[in-house]
């Protein structure tokens, strides 16, 4: 089951950030100004905690990007005046949207269940997709995010260690408990006291925390929804019971382990250790060139954000099978597939175009990310025709432009005509041989609102020269020579090197 779409709710009252803050101006204790004026006046996930001034919200949305969504839904509150124009503004380049963003509004605060129902019914997950929800004011690690994406058995929960998260001990107590059975979720415990946290630790050696992190099947969840009653002392309709009702009448939940941090944000003495926690934000991407197996398995073991999956590599790549990206899916990590019908030149015949609108299609069908496309017109320029129809059908966000673009006849001309396409990602050598020599261009490209992964001679070496100019996604090849007698045949290969991906992260 497909899952392109992150759910974050951001729709929540704020009363114990608000309570904190006055709590702080009251005592007269030394606090940043601007930050206690925003814990008063704009929504939690609005709370700007970034060097730059970036609310909280702008870093779980590129959190998401990075783990492969390219759809998200945000649920608000019917007075936030704030929150939607800003995403509007961080969402939409002057070459197209980052993602597809869809809103509801919870008019009352009747709880997490609720506020997922009104995601549901007014921004709806197409049927036979799943989705992933996430809180308003916790950051997870891409890592985790992209785990529970692609979660190969359907439905999900991270399950995290207690004693990694990266939270004061105070605060975790107040989260939800997980129980499961041979991985898979069994009970949720909301608030437990000690006495029971402990009975824990002696039957399973660690305590697993629920951070409402879950990948749902709406088709299954809906049904639970909707059969809720508020809590007898809150009133608030909550999704932990619908979780619960649904696990007990039999439907599988996966408990996905996670050691790594969540950042959280509950009150505004919160801000200084959130603030440090932000080096769970990884300064770049690596985007490894895989065509085998061996290949993808390598460059995820190696610690690669993201595969291009291809076959065919020595001559350039090919369009991988429906099979290589499933499997590769289902190893966490997003994958782009590559779609070229043949070796050779980017002169496509309308029946290879054809054939590669199937491929963009099958290769979404099976979890491709984002399909890499190009091809050039019989004036060996870009064929814009053919990317306009391709992003009116897929979505321009789910598009990216191969190095075709790095074969036009005129690179600069085509990347301001590419513009009102909508088409926002490029992965290009700028024109030249090696991306060093392409580098004018690739700064022209990031002047008109593009996202470029810079490719073709990339090593890590040249990583931080990238970084200040402005690119942040590399994509290598990471592959060494071997050989291999074969009777007949050449023995000569290329797989990808777990030395030559780990090079990029010393």
């Amino acid at each position: 089951m497909k899952c392109d779409r992150i759910v974050i709710l951001a729709a929540g009252r704020a009363s114990r950030m608000r309570s904190s803050a006055m709590d702080i101006r009251e005592g007269s204790a030394l606090v940043n100004l601007s930050l206690e004026q925003d814990a008063l006046s704009r929504p939690k996930p609005m709370i700007r905690v970034g060097p730059n001034q970036e609310p909280l919200l702008q870093f779980i949305m590129e959190q998401a990007l990075r783990a492969g969504f390219t759809e998200a839904t945000l649920v608000l509150r019917p007075d936030d005046a704030v929150t939607k124009p800003f995403i509007n503004e961080w969402n939409v380049t002057p070459s197209g949207q980052k993602m597809q963003v869809g809103w509801a509004e919870q008019h009352r605060p009747l709880g997490t269940a609720h506020a997922v129902q009104c995601a549901l019914e007014q921004d709806p997950v197409p049927s036979g997709s799943s989705f992933v929800l996430c809180n308003g004011d916790n950051v997870p690690t891409r890592q985790s995010l992209a785990r529970l994406r692609s979660e190969p058995r359907g439905q999900a929960v991270l399950a995290y260690d207690r004693d990694t998260l990266g939270l004061p001990l105070e605060k975790i107590r107040a989260f939800a408990i997980l129980k499961g059975i041979a991985g898979r979720l069994q009970s949720i415990f909301e608030k437990p006291d000690q006495a029971f946290v402990d009975r824990i630790m002696l039957e399973d050696d660690s305590v697993l925390v629920s951070m409402n992190l879950f990948r749902l099947d709406p088709d299954v969840l809906r049904t639970f929804l909707l059969d809720l009653s508020p809590h007898p002392t809150r009133g608030e309709l909550e999704l932990p019971e619908a979780i619960q009702r649904m696990v007990q009448a039999g439907h599988s939940i996966e408990m996905v382990k996670a050691e790594d941090e969540v950042l959280d944000l509950t009150c505004l003495t919160d801000v200084d250790e959130l603030q440090d926690g932000l080096k769970i934000l990884e300064p770049f991407q690596l985007e490894v060139c895989a065509s085998t197996p061996s290949d993808v398995r390598v460059s995820v073991e190696a610690g690669a954000h993201r595969l291009e999956l291809c076959s065919h590599w020595p001559c350039g790549g090919l369009t991988p099978p429906e099979t290589d990206i499933r499997r590769s899916v289902h190893l966490g990590i997003p994958v782009h597939a590559l779609i070229r019908p043949r070796a050779g030149h980017f002169h496509f015949s309308n029946d290879e175009k054809a054939w590669m609108t199937d491929q963009i299609e099958a290769s979404f069908e099976a979890g491709a990310v984002r399909a890499v496309v190009g091809g050039l017109n019989t004036k060996s320029r870009l064929d814009l025709v053919q990317l306009e129809a391709w992003a009116s059908r897929f979505g321009g966000h789910r598009l990216v432009v191969h190095r075709a673009l790095d074969a036009s006849a005129d690179w600069r001309a085509d990347i301001s005509a590419l513009k009102t396409i909508g088409i926002h990602r490029l992965l290009s050598s700028g024109g030249g041989e090696k991306a060093t020599d392409g580098a004018e261009n690739i700064r022209f490209a990031l002047k008109n609102g593009f996202y470029v992964t810079a490719a073709s001679g990339v090593r890590p070496n040249q990583r931080e020269d990238w970084i200040q100019m402005g690119i942040s996604d590399f994509h290598a090849s990471c592959r060494r020579e071997t050989v291999e007698s074969t009777r007949h045949f050449d023995g000569r290969d290329y797989p990808v090197h777990a030395e030559e991906v780990g090079a990029w992260f010393r």
